[in-house]
């Protein structure tokens, strides 16, 4: 856990970059200024839905560990990547001038705000850490969904794709009207983007829409649905996707997501 939410020192290796780099045309520069923006806008944003994602997570631990288990390793997976991000802004600011300095500042705020994530995320690893284990698929009871939801959650983090996918249809075939059914649904999609089988991804979105019309993850499912189409590169579809989320769900993350998607600010 560590090793993977390491601090990295990517405002210090900034503001070296940024200060000893000779003089570039005024243009250039406003250019390089521009970029800058634009990435830690992005970098920003991002940082913005990740806290709310734990926000959310800490709002319900007491819910399947399975699925908090998950969704730790997603967020965690996010937080590096904006590290990598914010490494790969500063070592293309070689050209800035020193008027924009200031960017420095927005940085390090970043970074710190990163740096608090990253604690949620320790302690909530922790609490999983405690919790009962997931049982295996062998361990289910027969007629208890919520070790089969478990246990398919379980099989997905570990990447047992093809498992998982066994385990979450059986669950949508067997508790069709269950609380969890239209999470079961997503899953099934997620596993088929993870497998980069995009098409059948999409199917699946598809079903959660459809089927679970009313259901809190027609969202999620709009937007990784709108993520497949673009992994196919029919941006035209995507776009109507993300268009449709942000219409329809204003206030919620994935329209945060979409409207990123979107490159609106």
């Amino acid at each position: 856990m560590s090793s993977r939410l390491g601090i990295l020192s990517a405002t210090a290796v900034f503001t070296l970059l940024l200060f000893s780099t000779p003089g570039a045309s005024v243009q250039k520069d406003k250019d390089v200024y521009a970029q800058m923006k634009i990435s830690f806008d992005e970098l920003k944003n991002e940082v913005v839905v990740l806290e709310r994602q734990v926000r959310s997570m800490q709002e319900s631990q007491d819910r399947n560990s399975g699925q908090l288990n998950a969704l730790i390793t997603q967020i965690i997976d996010n937080v590096s990547a904006i590290r990598q991000g914010q490494s790969r802004v500063a070592e293309g600011s070689m050209n800035a001038i020193s008027e924009v300095g200031g960017i420095g500042e927005r940085l390090s705020a970043t970074n710190q705000r990163i740096d608090r994530l990253s604690e949620q995320i320790a302690e909530l690893k922790k609490l999983v850490e405690n919790l009962p284990k997931l049982p295996t698929f062998t361990q289910i009871t027969p007629g208890n969904p919520d070790q089969l939801f478990a246990a398919a959650y379980g099989d997905y983090s570990r990447g047992n794709y093809d498992l998982a996918l066994s385990e979450f249809r059986q669950y949508v075939e067997t508790y069709p009207t269950s609380e969890m059914a239209d999470n079961a649904q997503y899953w099934i999609g997620e596993v088929y983007f993870s497998k980069r089988q995009f098409n059948e991804a999409i199917t699946e979105f598809d079903r959660v829409i459809t089927l679970f019309a009313k259901g809190d993850k027609v969202p999620a499912a709009r937007f990784k649905k709108g993520l497949a189409l673009t992994e196919l590169g029919q941006a035209d579809a995507a776009r109507a996707e993300f268009l449709a989320i942000i219409k329809l769900f204003p206030r919620s993350n994935e329209a945060t997501l979409a409207r990123q998607q979107l490159g609106e600010r």
